[in-house]
């Protein structure tokens, strides 16, 4: 019996694999990957000097954010015509290599991925004003199919709990604004001589109350959350990404969800910020949970809904920066 070797990927794909890649979204806009070729995919590693120290002190949000890059040169691998193959800390998972992926069998791509694909350059972080939607009702059962295959699971803020996490991120918001490394981090990484990395101005929320972005607006005073936030989050649905367990593996994975379930809701014309706060801060994360009558881990809190304006894309560091080989 013989086997046929599979075809190599081009100079061109790889770089197309790449380009996809970088395209993720990531905390803070820090980009904190590195990408190495190899003769059929590519690798990708974490990038440690990019941390963000005060409000992810574990990592888990780079790790996170280095799934989403994951998950987008997969969607660019099947649109080249071959299946993802991919491995999760294939070197353990106190190493920084994130993940391998490599060219699979050839697989024609099907019109979805040619959808998800075009996502990838569409998709923006909506840090301002959102539009009351229904039209997500529908599409939440196919937003909780887009993340299942990783392990992370989809739980909707009910209307009737909003007040509650209204509160709750409020609170969460305080706290960040009063602890120093959290500032340093913001101050960091909003720098206006950021040229290619970080939040620029015009991609920050306009809002007084930054309920859909970054504390660089007006400064929370009082305790209780004012009824205009509680009002505010109405505008959209407010979900929540749990996973069972909460490791290097599951928050690798948690990006590759996260990143699936925004390219499917890109493609659906809806639009997504995160509202982090509380997942940030290890003491507001169980009663995250109790507020939702769930079980596990919160990973990341997301409000999806329709745009009322545009918004610019965040810049991104020169390829030659980040891929190597």
């Amino acid at each position: 019996m013989t086997s046929t070797a599979l075809p190599a990927l081009t100079r061109q794909q790889i770089l197309d694999l790449a380009r996809a890649a970088h395209q993720a979204p990531s905390i803070h806009n820090s980009q904190p990957w590195r990408l190495r070729a190899t003769a059929d995919g590519l690798d990708l590693d974490e990038d440690p000097t990019r941390a963000l120290r005060g409000v992810d002190p574990t990592g888990r949000e780079r790790l996170i954010s280095c799934g989403a890059a994951v998950y987008n040169a997969e969607v660019a691998l099947s649109r080249l015509g071959r299946s993802p193959l991919v491995t999760v800390l294939p070197d353990g998972s106190d190493s920084p290599r994130v993940a391998g992926l490599r060219a699979g069998t050839p697989s024609p791509p099907t019109p979805q991925i040619e959808d998800l694909y075009r996502a990838i350059w569409e998709r923006r972080t909506h840090r301002r004003i959102f539009m009351a939607s229904h039209s997500i009702d529908a599409l939440l059962p196919a937003l909780q199919q887009a993340v299942a295959p990783f392990g992370v699971r989809l739980a909707v803020v009910p209307a009737s709990r909003r007040a509650a996490f209204a509160q709750l991120l409020w609170d969460a918001v305080q706290r960040q604004v009063h602890d120093e490394a959290a500032q340093e981090d913001l101050a960091e990484w909003t720098r206006p001589d950021r040229a290619n990395d970080g939040i620029p101005a015009q991609s920050q929320a306009t809002a007084p109350f930054p309920v859909d972005g970054l504390l660089t607006r007006t400064r929370p005073q009082s305790e209780s959350a004012p009824a205009w936030v509680v009002d505010d989050l109405a505008q959209g649905t407010v979900v929540v990404l749990l996973t069972r367990r909460d490791d290097r593996r599951q928050w690798v994975q948690t990006g590759r969800g996260l990143e699936a379930l925004l390219l499917h809701a890109t493609v659906k014309g809806l639009v997504a910020s995160f509202l982090n706060q509380a997942v940030q801060q290890a003491d507001f994360r169980p009663l995250l949970v109790r507020l939702l009558g769930e079980v596990g881990h919160p990973q990341l809190v997301l409000r999806i809904g329709e745009s009322l304006v545009s918004v610019p894309p965040t810049p991104r560091r020169p390829l030659g920066e980040v891929l190597e080989g």
